[in-house]
């Protein structure tokens, strides 16, 4: 519930967060698909500072598509790809199993 835009996005039901950890002093790896904006991770950083102090926390995600409205950084990304702001990438599975990113919205 730390999302800023529920009133552009709506809300989904969610229930309270549970941490099987201890979050003092941990080192975090966060992973995410897609950092666009920012704001996801940063929802996801409050909720995680609610818990404790973590001792670092790192960021992994699979693209990277520029586009921030926030100050975050992926320590760690699959690729890195610009697109304008109507279009978006989805997740795509062919028939073999395999998986690849889609462009998708006007051109």
């Amino acid at each position: 519930m730390h999302r800023d835009d529920f009133a552009r996005r709506g809300t989904a039901a969610s229930a309270q967060t549970r941490l099987a950890f201890d979050v003092n002093d941990a080192h975090i790896l966060l992973l995410d698909d897609v950092l666009y904006t920012g704001r996801t991770i940063r929802a996801v950083l409050n909720e995680l500072f609610d818990y404790g102090r973590p001792g670092s926390v790192q960021l992994a995600v699979l693209v990277d598509r520029g586009g921030r409205e926030l100050p975050v950084q992926a320590d760690f990304a699959a690729a890195r790809v610009a697109l304008p702001a109507g279009r978006s990438l989805a997740l795509a599975r062919d028939g073999a199993g395999r998986f690849s990113f889609d462009v998708e919205g006007a051109a």
